[in-house]
C-alpha cells in the first residue's frame, strides 16, 4: 500500500504569503473604515447627522446617576494623553530593553504620535463643536472626530495587538486579548458620549480614523518582520 500521508500537501505558508494575506486583509479592512469616515464627514458637512446624534446621544445619557458618571470619568481617564504616554514609555522600554524588539518598541511610538497628529489634523479641517449640553469632565478643542475614541483604538489596539502577538508566539492562550482591547476601546469612546463632551458620531468616526491608522501600523510592523528574516 502507498503512503496516504505523503499525498497529502503541507500545511506551511511561506513569509511571503502570509504578508501578501496580511496585505489583502489590511487594505480591504482599510477601505471599509475610509469608507465609513467619509460618509460621516459627508453627512457632517450636509448637517445630516442631528437626528441621529440626538436619538443616540439621549439613550446613552438616559442611564445618568453618580455611580455610573464616577465610573465613566475613571474610565475616559485611560484615553488621556498622560495615560498613554506613561503605557508607552512602560511597554516601549520593556520591548527595547528585556525583549530587544526595537521595531515594536518604534512602531508603537509612531503609532502614539502619528495618531495624535492626525487627529489634531482632522479637527482643524472639520472644526465641529463640541454638543451644547452639560459637560460632566472638562474638554477643550474641536469634536470631531474623537480624539479620546481615535487615539485609544489606534494606541490601544496596538498594544492588544503586540501582547496578542508575543503570546502566540510564546505558546500561551491569547483569545482573550483582543475581546479585552475591543472592549476597552468601546467603552472609553461610549464614555465620550456619556460625558456629554462629544456626539455618537463624533465617537464612531474616531474609532474609523483610528482604526485605518491602526491598520497602517500593523502592515508596516509586518513588512519590517518581513524583510528583516529573509536577509
Amino acid at each position: 500500500m502507498g503512503n496516504i500521508s505523503g499525498n497529502k500537501k503541507p500545511l506551511y505558508q511561506s513569509p511571503l504569503r502570509n504578508l501578501e494575506l496580511h496585505l489583502i486583509f489590511g487594505i480591504i479592512a482599510g477601505l471599509l473604515l475610509i469608507i465609513l469616515f467619509a460618509k460621516l464627514s459627508e453627512d457632517l458637512l450636509c448637517q445630516e447627522l442631528g437626528s441621529f446624534d440626538t436619538v443616540a446621544g439621549i439613550f446613552i445619557r438616559s442611564y445618568n446617576n453618580d455611580s455610573l458618571t464616577n465610573v465613566a470619568i475613571l474610565i475616559t481617564q485611560l484615553g488621556s494623553a498622560y495615560i498613554e504616554i506613561g503605557l508607552l514609555l512602560a511597554v516601549g522600554s520593556y520591548l527595547l530593553f528585556r525583549l530587544k524588539h526595537v521595531w515594536e518598541a518604534m512602531i508603537l511610538s509612531i503609532n502614539l504620535a502619528g495618531g495624535w497628529l492626525l487627529n489634531l489634523f482632522l479637527k482643524v479641517i472639520f472644526h465641529r463643536t463640541r454638543p451644547d449640553i452639560q459637560h460632566l469632565v472638562k474638554a477643550d478643542g474641536y469634536s470631531f472626530p474623537s480624539g479620546h475614541a481615535m487615539i485609544s483604538a489606534t494606541f490601544y489596539g496596538m498594544l492588544g495587538y503586540l501582547l496578542w502577538l508575543n503570546f502566540r508566539e510564546h505558546s500561551i492562550p491569547s483569545w482573550y486579548v483582543p475581546v479585552l482591547t475591543v472592549g476597552l476601546i468601546i467603552t472609553i469612546g461610549v464614555s465620550r458620549i456619556y460625558l456629554g463632551v462629544h456626539y455618537p458620531s463624533d465617537v464612531i468616526a474616531g474609532f474609523a480614523a483610528g482604526g485605518v491608522w491602526l491598520i497602517a501600523c500593523i502592515l508596516g510592523l509586518h513588512a519590517i518582520r518581513h524583510f528583516k528574516n529573509i536577509k
